[in-house]
Protein backbone atom coordinates (compact mmCIF):
# COMPACT_ATOMS: atom_id res chain seq x y z
CA UNK A 1 0.00 0.00 0.00
CA UNK A 2 1.29 3.45 -0.89
CA UNK A 3 0.08 6.96 -0.19
CA UNK A 4 -0.72 9.32 -3.05
CA UNK A 5 1.04 12.64 -3.54
CA UNK A 6 -2.13 14.45 -2.50
CA UNK A 7 -1.91 12.80 0.91
CA UNK A 8 1.70 13.65 1.69
CA UNK A 9 0.80 16.73 3.74
CA UNK A 10 -0.34 14.34 6.49
CA UNK A 11 3.05 12.62 6.26
CA UNK A 12 5.18 15.78 6.33
CA UNK A 13 8.54 15.78 8.08
CA UNK A 14 8.44 17.62 11.40
CA UNK A 15 10.25 20.95 11.16
CA UNK A 16 12.76 21.22 14.03
CA UNK A 17 14.08 24.68 13.15
CA UNK A 18 12.76 26.06 16.45
CA UNK A 19 15.11 23.67 18.31
CA UNK A 20 18.27 25.14 16.78
CA UNK A 21 20.48 26.26 19.66
CA UNK A 22 18.93 23.76 22.10
CA UNK A 23 21.23 20.75 21.83
CA UNK A 24 19.42 18.61 24.45
CA UNK A 25 16.17 19.03 22.52
CA UNK A 26 17.87 18.21 19.21
CA UNK A 27 19.36 15.03 20.64
CA UNK A 28 16.01 14.10 22.17
CA UNK A 29 14.38 14.49 18.76
CA UNK A 30 17.07 12.28 17.21
CA UNK A 31 16.54 9.64 19.91
CA UNK A 32 12.77 9.72 19.37
CA UNK A 33 12.42 10.09 15.61
CA UNK A 34 15.89 9.34 14.21
CA UNK A 35 16.09 12.64 12.34
CA UNK A 36 15.78 16.42 12.49
CA UNK A 37 14.42 18.44 9.58
CA UNK A 38 15.40 22.10 9.26
CA UNK A 39 13.35 24.32 6.97
CA UNK A 40 15.40 27.16 5.50
CA UNK A 41 18.53 26.50 7.55
CA UNK A 42 20.88 27.45 4.69
CA UNK A 43 20.98 30.48 2.39
CA UNK A 44 18.58 29.51 -0.43
CA UNK A 45 20.26 31.80 -2.98
CA UNK A 46 23.67 30.24 -2.33
CA UNK A 47 22.26 26.70 -2.48
CA UNK A 48 20.42 27.39 -5.73
CA UNK A 49 23.66 28.75 -7.20
CA UNK A 50 25.47 25.52 -6.26
CA UNK A 51 22.69 23.48 -7.87
CA UNK A 52 22.73 25.59 -11.03
CA UNK A 53 26.51 25.22 -11.34
CA UNK A 54 26.19 21.45 -10.86
CA UNK A 55 23.53 21.26 -13.56
CA UNK A 56 25.75 23.20 -15.97
CA UNK A 57 28.68 20.87 -15.27
CA UNK A 58 26.54 17.84 -16.07
CA UNK A 59 25.10 19.46 -19.19
CA UNK A 60 28.58 20.34 -20.48
CA UNK A 61 29.63 16.72 -19.95
CA UNK A 62 26.67 15.37 -21.94
CA UNK A 63 24.36 14.20 -19.16
CA UNK A 64 21.50 16.42 -20.37
CA UNK A 65 20.41 17.99 -23.65
CA UNK A 66 22.31 21.14 -24.63
CA UNK A 67 20.81 24.63 -24.63
CA UNK A 68 18.40 26.43 -22.33
CA UNK A 69 18.34 26.28 -18.54
CA UNK A 70 20.60 23.39 -17.47
CA UNK A 71 18.53 22.87 -14.32
CA UNK A 72 15.51 21.67 -16.30
CA UNK A 73 17.28 20.19 -19.33
CA UNK A 74 16.00 16.70 -20.23
CA UNK A 75 18.47 13.89 -19.59
CA UNK A 76 20.20 12.32 -22.57
CA UNK A 77 20.06 8.59 -23.12
CA UNK A 78 21.54 6.19 -22.38
CA UNK A 79 22.16 7.29 -18.76
CA UNK A 80 25.72 8.41 -18.06
CA UNK A 81 25.96 6.98 -14.55
CA UNK A 82 23.32 5.45 -12.29
CA UNK A 83 25.72 3.87 -9.79
CA UNK A 84 28.01 6.05 -7.71
CA UNK A 85 31.12 4.11 -8.76
CA UNK A 86 30.40 5.07 -12.37
CA UNK A 87 29.69 8.72 -11.56
CA UNK A 88 33.00 9.17 -9.77
CA UNK A 89 34.87 8.56 -13.00
CA UNK A 90 32.82 11.07 -15.01
CA UNK A 91 34.39 14.49 -15.66
CA UNK A 92 31.08 16.36 -15.28
CA UNK A 93 30.40 14.78 -11.91
CA UNK A 94 33.95 15.36 -10.73
CA UNK A 95 33.59 19.07 -11.57
CA UNK A 96 30.75 19.24 -9.04
CA UNK A 97 32.96 17.77 -6.31
CA UNK A 98 35.73 20.22 -7.22
CA UNK A 99 33.44 23.26 -6.88
CA UNK A 100 34.50 25.17 -3.71
CA UNK A 101 30.90 26.34 -3.16
CA UNK A 102 29.78 22.69 -3.01
CA UNK A 103 32.66 21.54 -0.80
CA UNK A 104 32.43 24.37 1.73
CA UNK A 105 28.76 23.89 2.71
CA UNK A 106 29.48 21.69 5.78
CA UNK A 107 32.23 24.05 6.98
CA UNK A 108 31.03 27.59 6.28
CA UNK A 109 27.26 27.50 6.79
CA UNK A 110 24.75 26.93 9.62
CA UNK A 111 25.03 23.21 8.82
CA UNK A 112 28.29 23.14 10.80
CA UNK A 113 26.50 24.78 13.74
CA UNK A 114 23.67 22.25 13.62
CA UNK A 115 25.97 19.24 13.60
CA UNK A 116 28.16 20.67 16.36
CA UNK A 117 25.05 20.78 18.53
CA UNK A 118 24.03 17.23 17.66
CA UNK A 119 27.47 15.61 17.88
CA UNK A 120 29.26 17.95 20.26
CA UNK A 121 32.81 19.31 19.83
CA UNK A 122 34.17 15.88 18.85
CA UNK A 123 32.19 15.67 15.62
CA UNK A 124 33.61 16.16 12.12
CA UNK A 125 32.55 15.86 8.49
CA UNK A 126 34.07 13.18 6.28
CA UNK A 127 36.27 14.69 3.55
CA UNK A 128 34.51 12.43 1.01
CA UNK A 129 31.34 14.28 -0.01
CA UNK A 130 28.63 13.18 -2.41
CA UNK A 131 26.52 14.80 -5.07
CA UNK A 132 23.45 12.71 -5.90
CA UNK A 133 22.21 12.76 -9.47
CA UNK A 134 18.91 10.89 -9.83
CA UNK A 135 17.41 10.11 -13.22
CA UNK A 136 13.67 9.98 -13.93
CA UNK A 137 12.30 6.45 -13.65
CA UNK A 138 11.29 6.71 -17.30
CA UNK A 139 15.03 6.77 -18.14
CA UNK A 140 16.50 4.61 -15.34
CA UNK A 141 13.81 2.48 -13.66
CA UNK A 142 16.23 0.88 -11.15
CA UNK A 143 18.36 3.15 -8.99
CA UNK A 144 20.31 2.25 -5.82
CA UNK A 145 19.06 5.17 -3.73
CA UNK A 146 15.44 4.13 -4.32
CA UNK A 147 15.98 0.93 -2.30
CA UNK A 148 14.86 1.00 1.34
CA UNK A 149 17.99 0.79 3.50
CA UNK A 150 19.95 2.02 6.48
CA UNK A 151 23.20 3.88 5.93
CA UNK A 152 26.70 2.61 6.41
CA UNK A 153 27.03 1.22 9.96
CA UNK A 154 30.68 0.30 10.48
CA UNK A 155 30.63 3.55 12.47
CA UNK A 156 27.48 3.22 14.55
CA UNK A 157 27.08 6.94 15.20
CA UNK A 158 27.38 8.27 11.69
CA UNK A 159 24.94 10.99 10.60
CA UNK A 160 23.95 11.94 7.07
CA UNK A 161 22.92 15.48 6.19
CA UNK A 162 20.90 15.61 2.97
CA UNK A 163 20.74 18.96 1.17
CA UNK A 164 18.51 19.48 -1.90
CA UNK A 165 20.31 21.64 -4.46
CA UNK A 166 17.14 23.40 -5.56
CA UNK A 167 13.40 22.75 -5.30
CA UNK A 168 12.68 19.03 -4.88
CA UNK A 169 8.93 18.41 -4.77
CA UNK A 170 7.74 14.90 -4.00
CA UNK A 171 7.30 14.22 -7.72
CA UNK A 172 11.03 14.81 -8.28
CA UNK A 173 11.95 11.99 -5.91
CA UNK A 174 13.00 13.57 -2.64
CA UNK A 175 14.24 11.62 0.35
CA UNK A 176 11.73 9.83 2.59
CA UNK A 177 12.32 8.11 5.93
CA UNK A 178 10.49 6.16 8.61
CA UNK A 179 10.58 7.82 12.06
CA UNK A 180 11.30 5.42 14.90
CA UNK A 181 13.05 2.91 12.65
CA UNK A 182 16.39 3.80 14.26
CA UNK A 183 15.39 1.59 17.21
CA UNK A 184 15.59 -1.55 15.08
CA UNK A 185 18.58 -2.97 13.25
CA UNK A 186 16.52 -5.03 10.79
CA UNK A 187 15.40 -3.60 7.46
CA UNK A 188 13.55 -5.12 4.49
CA UNK A 189 15.38 -4.05 1.34
CA UNK A 190 12.98 -3.21 -1.49
CA UNK A 191 12.30 -0.40 -3.95
CA UNK A 192 10.16 2.38 -2.50
CA UNK A 193 7.47 2.94 -5.13
CA UNK A 194 5.60 5.60 -3.14
CA UNK A 195 5.18 7.00 0.35
CA UNK A 196 4.13 4.12 2.59
CA UNK A 197 2.17 4.42 5.86
CA UNK A 198 4.43 5.55 8.69
CA UNK A 199 6.90 7.24 6.34
CA UNK A 200 7.54 10.97 6.01
CA UNK A 201 8.85 13.29 3.33
CA UNK A 202 8.43 16.91 2.18
CA UNK A 203 8.30 19.22 -0.78
CA UNK A 204 11.86 20.40 -0.27
CA UNK A 205 13.00 23.97 -0.90
CA UNK A 206 16.55 25.27 -1.37
CA UNK A 207 18.04 25.84 2.08
CA UNK A 208 16.29 22.88 3.71
CA UNK A 209 18.40 20.25 5.52
CA UNK A 210 17.48 16.73 6.62
CA UNK A 211 19.87 15.21 9.18
CA UNK A 212 19.39 11.59 10.21
CA UNK A 213 21.16 8.81 12.12
CA UNK A 214 22.68 5.92 10.18
CA UNK A 215 20.17 3.48 11.72
CA UNK A 216 17.17 5.43 10.41
CA UNK A 217 15.50 3.58 7.53
CA UNK A 218 15.18 5.72 4.41
CA UNK A 219 15.05 5.75 0.61
CA UNK A 220 14.62 8.16 -2.27
CA UNK A 221 11.15 8.29 -3.76
CA UNK A 222 10.94 7.62 -7.52
CA UNK A 223 11.73 10.60 -9.73
CA UNK A 224 8.54 10.88 -11.79
CA UNK A 225 9.50 14.19 -13.37
CA UNK A 226 11.30 14.64 -16.70
CA UNK A 227 14.57 16.11 -15.34
CA UNK A 228 17.44 15.12 -13.08
CA UNK A 229 17.18 15.50 -9.31
CA UNK A 230 20.29 17.01 -7.68
CA UNK A 231 21.18 16.88 -4.01
CA UNK A 232 24.24 16.79 -1.76
CA UNK A 233 25.16 14.48 1.11
CA UNK A 234 27.63 15.27 3.86
CA UNK A 235 28.35 12.59 6.47
CA UNK A 236 29.58 13.09 10.01
CA UNK A 237 30.88 11.08 12.95
CA UNK A 238 32.63 11.45 16.32
CA UNK A 239 36.42 11.72 16.32
CA UNK A 240 36.91 9.23 19.15
CA UNK A 241 35.69 6.39 16.90
CA UNK A 242 37.79 4.96 14.05
CA UNK A 243 36.81 6.29 10.63
CA UNK A 244 36.73 4.45 7.29
CA UNK A 245 40.01 5.17 5.52
CA UNK A 246 38.48 5.48 2.04
CA UNK A 247 36.18 8.30 3.22
CA UNK A 248 39.13 10.27 4.60
CA UNK A 249 42.25 9.53 2.53
CA UNK A 250 42.55 9.57 -1.26
CA UNK A 251 44.66 7.40 -3.54
CA UNK A 252 47.53 9.86 -3.22
CA UNK A 253 47.69 9.27 0.54
CA UNK A 254 46.48 12.77 1.33
CA UNK A 255 43.25 13.83 2.98
CA UNK A 256 40.53 13.99 0.33
CA UNK A 257 40.07 17.56 -0.87
CA UNK A 258 43.19 18.91 0.81
CA UNK A 259 45.02 19.43 -2.48
CA UNK A 260 42.20 21.56 -3.88
CA UNK A 261 40.94 23.30 -0.76
CA UNK A 262 43.63 22.97 1.94
CA UNK A 263 44.62 26.64 1.68
CA UNK A 264 41.03 27.93 1.74
CA UNK A 265 39.87 29.94 4.75
CA UNK A 266 36.95 27.61 5.33
CA UNK A 267 38.85 24.30 5.14
CA UNK A 268 38.70 22.09 8.23
CA UNK A 269 41.01 19.05 8.27
CA UNK A 270 39.95 15.92 10.10
CA UNK A 271 40.93 15.84 13.80
CA UNK A 272 44.55 15.02 14.58
CA UNK A 273 45.15 11.47 15.73
CA UNK A 274 41.99 10.16 14.04
CA UNK A 275 42.19 6.36 13.82
CA UNK A 276 41.43 4.89 10.40
CA UNK A 277 40.42 1.39 9.35
CA UNK A 278 39.78 -0.47 6.12
CA UNK A 279 36.21 -1.55 5.62
CA UNK A 280 34.06 -3.54 3.24
CA UNK A 281 32.61 -0.53 1.41
CA UNK A 282 29.54 1.64 1.89
CA UNK A 283 27.28 -1.40 1.57
CA UNK A 284 29.79 -4.06 2.51
CA UNK A 285 30.41 -5.91 5.73
CA UNK A 286 32.52 -3.88 8.17
CA UNK A 287 35.74 -5.47 9.36
CA UNK A 288 35.55 -3.71 12.70
CA UNK A 289 32.64 -4.03 15.17
CA UNK A 290 30.89 -0.70 15.68
CA UNK A 291 30.61 0.74 19.18
CA UNK A 292 27.09 1.03 20.67
CA UNK A 293 25.28 4.20 19.65
CA UNK A 294 25.30 7.19 22.01
CA UNK A 295 22.30 8.80 20.31
CA UNK A 296 19.71 6.08 19.67
CA UNK A 297 18.70 2.98 21.61
CA UNK A 298 18.16 -0.30 19.78
CA UNK A 299 15.20 -2.31 20.99
CA UNK A 300 15.37 -5.15 18.53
Amino acid sequence: MTVSTAQTQSAELVDSRSLLGDWPALRARIAEDGYVFMRGLLDPVAIEAVGAAAARSLQAAGWTEPGGDARVAPPRTPPRAVRMRDALGDPGYRRILADPAFAMIPFASPLAHLMAQILGPGGFCYPFKLARVVYPVSVAPRQPGNVVHKDYRAVQDMFTTWVPLGRVPVRLGGLALRPGSQRRSAVRHRPLSGLEPGWRTADYEPGDVLAFHCLTTHAALPNRDDRLRLSAEYRWQLADQPAPRRLVVGRDGREIGSRLFGDSWWWRPVPRGLALFDDGGMDGNPRLPAAPSRFVALSG
